[in-house]
């Protein structure tokens, strides 16, 4: 804790710039992230994009196992030495260990590192905007060092995981002679990704929670809050689960054209994607508990990133050859 107050002082001493810039670099992960991995997926390398989105959304899922098992409280609740940025209160939810930020940015930024692995300069790059990801949330007090230490590891960890699914279903597809279709090994890993998110949500929905309370009697940790972000994880990771299904069962688009093609295929995504998470979706489900909302509105999202663009993509390009 003397380490957070030590960037405190910092923080509160520098300029306001400063600290905008770490502010951006931290919360550019929540929205970035699925874009980045998108415009892999869309553009780039189908496979690679698949390995980066899995890992992402997989992960979240995971870290939210993990804080709500552990369920370990901000640092300002722990030291009242402490104050949280309030430009970053909107998105320190959850408990504190470990930190959803920086366990996002190794799955994204790490997983575009792997992706370019021959390109130097670019695993620089990515490397870099994790430890700055993991450093801001320790400068704007949201996390401990140990928050944003175990989210690398359990990043790195994910990563490692998917890079080997990867890997066996390129095998397994190579020796079936398999160009295109879901496959057993595919459907396998859905079912089992399926079932997994329904028994840790099961799991986090039942078990107990800490009902400390400060001063005035007021819940240090509200347990309802506390599994808003673990809905958002389980709509993040079927989403993807079932959209990577989709397209590979029954779309199977390829990642091909000039780059005024690719150019646009991306932007109208992007586009469409944005309105559709910022416009849409919270004029729909305006209605709905934040819990129902969020499982709702984050499976919309990466089903369509990853089935239902893809399939606008596979119709544009039939119309090409057509």
């Amino acid at each position: 804790m003397d380490y957070l107050y030590s960037l405190q002082l910092l923080r509160e001493g520098s300029p306001e710039i400063l600290n905008t810039i770490l502010l951006g670099i931290s919360e550019f992960i929540t929205f970035g992230g699925i874009f980045i991995a998108s415009f892999i997926y869309w553009c780039r390398n189908k496979r690679y994009g698949a390995f980066i989105l899995a890992s992402f959304s997989g992960g979240y899922m995971l870290n939210q196992v993990f804080k709500n098992t552990a369920c370990i409280f901000r640092p300002w609740v722990s030291d009242p030495r402490l104050t949280l940025a309030e430009a970053a209160s909107s998105s320190a939810t959850g408990y504190s260990f470990p930190s959803g930020h920086t366990l996002s940015a190794t799955a994204v930024y790490g997983g575009t590192a792997v992706y370019g692995k021959s390109n130097k300069a670019l695993t620089v790059i990515m490397i870099l905007l994790v430890i700055l990801t993991g450093f801001a949330r320790n400068w704007l007090g949201a996390h401990t060092l140990l928050d944003v230490g175990f989210a690398v590891m359990e990043g790195i960890c994910v990563l490692a995981i998917n890079l080997y699914l990867m890997k066996l279903i390129a095998r397994r597809d190579e020796a079936e002679g398999r160009e295109s279709g879901l496959g057993r090994t595919r459907l396998v890993l859905v079912i089992l990704g399926v079932i997994l998110v329904v028994c840790s949500m099961i799991y986090l929905v039942n078990k107990d929670y800490p009902m400390d309370v400060d001063s005035n009697g007021k819940l240090l940790a509200d347990p309802y809050e506390m599994l808003t972000d673990c809905f958002t994880g389980a709509g993040m990771f079927l989403g993807f689960l079932l959209g990577w299904a989709f397209e590979k069962a029954f779309v199977n688009f390829r990642v091909e054209g000039t780059k005024k093609q690719l150019a646009l295929r991306f932007l109208l995504g992007f586009l469409s994607l944005a309105v559709i998470y910022l416009a849409v979706l919270p004029l729909l489900l305006s209605s709905l508990d934040e819990h129902t909302e969020h499982i709702i509105k984050y499976f919309v999202v990466f089903f369509y990133a990853t089935g239902l663009y893809p399939l606008f993509i596979k119709l544009v390009q039939n119309r090409r050859k057509a």
